[in-house]
């Protein structure tokens, strides 16, 4: 009796010490999370500040009177939308076609029957690792290709990305050989066997590498800044990055020093708000499509890590 009563107050006194612990760390992890998530809250609170409230108190955590008028102008004029437009279709087409070459590719170099597979692996994982440089990426897209000012500079150049191409190359390794041989007995050709058997069941290792494209895609500016000449076609991060970086205000804001409200008295904009909010207006779209494809992001993660 007495050593269950001993290990029983041990029992106690471990979890005791266990609670205590974990009460810590969470703790701890609030506070680390309120250190990263307060620069992007006080960004956000910036663009719902009025001027005459930012020139009489520039560090503020939350506006007294909180508007909408940033937003409001950055939408009235027609860069942002259209450069909206833009990014969304760069990064709609850049995904979708990085996700179908990567896939494709993997899909041909998991099969053990071809020939010349390990010279075609060496010779992708040196481009890894290796680069041919940005003047002779430039020359060839610009002088071979030809497409300065041209949106499919911004979208061919990154359709294959051998990090990817591992990652999925990964799961395709581990699905049952049975599969496709029963396929093929049913007279299924490669391409059936591919959209219509491995495609499927390859959701979230798909889904995983979407999700790095687009990112990264949408992200981009210096892809842009490269080969982009003619402002109506710069993605929204290029002029974002302009803008917040270097002051130089976009042609079509170059009129806010003759907005006026109805009754005919000018309105002195918030040109840190602004800023501020055409960075809340760059990052929000990615923001609201990740919780929607998190849980694919997580297992794609862990189904290809598995093996190699």
């Amino acid at each position: 009796m007495a050593r269950k009563a001993a290990l029983s107050q041990n029992h106690i006194r471990r979890s005791v010490g266990d609670h205590i612990f974990n009460t810590c760390n969470i703790v701890l992890f609030i506070l680390i999370a309120i250190v990263i998530l307060f620069p992007f809250f006080n960004v956000f609170a910036i663009s719902l500040t009025s001027n005459v409230e930012y020139m009489r108190e520039p560090y503020i955590i939350w506006p007294k009177e909180p508007t909408l008028e940033a937003y409001e102008y950055i939408f009235s004029t027609s860069l942002i939308p259209r450069s909206y437009a833009l990014t969304i279709l760069i990064t709609v087409a850049a995904t979708a076609l990085s996700t179908l070459v990567t896939s494709m590719l993997a899909y041909g170099l998991c099969r053990g029957d071809l020939h010349g597979q390990k010279f075609f692996m060496i010779y992708l994982l040196i481009t890894m690792f290796f680069s041919g440089g940005l003047i002779p990426n430039y020359m060839n897209i610009t002088k071979t290709l030809g497409w300065s000012n041209n949106l499919l500079a911004l979208i061919v150049p990154n359709s294959v990305s051998v990090f990817n191409f591992i990652i999925v190359r990964s799961f395709f390794r581990q699905l049952p050989p049975s599969l496709e041989e029963s396929a093929r007995i049913d007279g299924a050709s490669e391409w059936t066997i591919l959209f219509r058997i491995i495609y499927p069941l390859s959701i979230p290792t798909l889904a995983t590498v979407a999700m790095f494209v687009a990112v990264g895609t949408w992200n981009s500016w210096f892809s842009a800044m490269l080969y982009m000449r003619d402002e109506k076609l710069y993605p929204l991060q290029l002029i974002v990055r302009n803008f917040v970086v270097h002051e130089a205000r976009p042609a079509d804001m170059q009129n806010m020093e003759g907005l006026r409200d109805a009754a005919g008295n000018r309105i002195f904009l918030n040109e840190t708000g602004l800023k501020m909010a055409c960075a809340v207006a760059t990052v929000l779209p990615m923001v609201i499509i990740y919780p929607f494809i998190q849980k694919y992001f997580e297992k794609g993660m862990t189904i290809g890590a598995v093996k190699g």
